[in-house]
């Protein structure tokens, strides 16, 4: 087994920076002409092809396995879900709001971890959870009603699909490579998106010759398609080079990334309290990925 926990950070710190991009850019495409779900759209079918292709030169079978198929089902939801509901909130709320709202999936999960397992939480955790969802009521609460209530419920929705995501990931991954089910789950959400998109636009896409989209826009678009697939492999990278548990709190700079992104290049401010409710989210954060580190192989 690999064991280079030096390459691991690196390579997790990569991946954080990358996906603090990624909500960035589909803001911007959004700025310039790009609804949010043709970006969601482009992505897919970018990423379906890329790891269609990465399998197919490693020789990977793209059978199902019978016993895999509830996990499958599940990952393919829960990817729909996160894809749709992150991304899409940032058209109707601050990117830094979403990313806030976002990541308080790590505390779902270790939080549910336990009941999955069938015990209880345990005091710590349900405290550091109370914690979190705290510092997200002070995010939202005072402001709630100058916000936009879809993009809150697409990123609280995608916050609990990633959860899902984890979970359902974690299985299937006895049964396939991550590039086999990663390819045939985006190949599979793209028909769903492709007809929320058309429906969004009237049956028209703004990505299309002819439709509202400028050249700035479609360069968003792209980017935001190649940040995604090499920030992904970066990911792959650092689990692969150094054990979760070391490279897990890294990816807690992903948050902080998107939210300093949003305010230098896209000018966004958030409000005093919400800047405060991220801080106790991130703190929330760090708390539970010590516990992770703490837990027995």
């Amino acid at each position: 087994m690999i064991n280079r926990n030096g390459s691991g950070i690196a390579c997790a710190l990569g991946a954080a920076t990358l996906y603090g991009l990624v909500p960035n850019v589909v803001r911007g495409a959004y700025n310039n002409g790009v609804p949010a779900i043709e970006s969601i759209f482009a992505r897919t079918c970018l990423v379906a092809v890329c790891f269609a292709v990465l399998a197919i030169l490693k020789g990977d079978s793209f059978r199902i396995p019978r016993q895999a198929w509830p996990s499958f089902l599940g990952q393919t939801l829960a990817t729909l879900v996160v894809s749709i509901g992150y991304l899409a909130s940032v058209q109707f709320i601050p990117v830094g709001l979403a990313v806030i709202i976002f990541y308080t999936f790590p505390v779902i999960v270790m939080l549910a971890a336990p009941l999955v397992e069938g015990h209880s939480p345990g005091i710590l955790r349900t405290l550091i959870a109370i914690f979190a969802f705290a510092g997200l009521a002070l995010s939202v609460g005072p402001s709630f009603d100058s916000l936009d209530i879809r993009g809150i419920l697409l990123a609280a929705a995608a916050a609990f699909g990633c959860a899902l995501q984890c979970f359902s990931g974690r299985a299937i991954s006895n049964y396939m490579t991550p590039a086999v089910f990663g390819s045939l789950v985006h190949a599979i959400i793209w028909v769903p998106i492709l007809l929320i998109a058309l429906w969004a636009g009237n049956g028209t896409l703004a990505i299309f010759p002819g439709g509202s989209a400028n050249s700035t826009g479609l360069a968003f678009v792209a980017a935001s398609g190649v940040v995604y697939v090499i920030s992904y492999m970066f990911h792959m990278l650092s689990v692969r080079f150094a054990p979760a548990s070391v490279v897990a709190p890294f990816f807690n700079m992903e948050p902080i990334v998107a939210t300093v992104i949003a305010a230098f290049f896209l000018g966004e401010r958030l409000a005093l309290n919400q800047y405060a409710g991220g801080g106790m989210v991130l703190a929330a954060l760090a708390a539970s990925s010590f516990i992770d580190q703490r837990k027995p192989a």
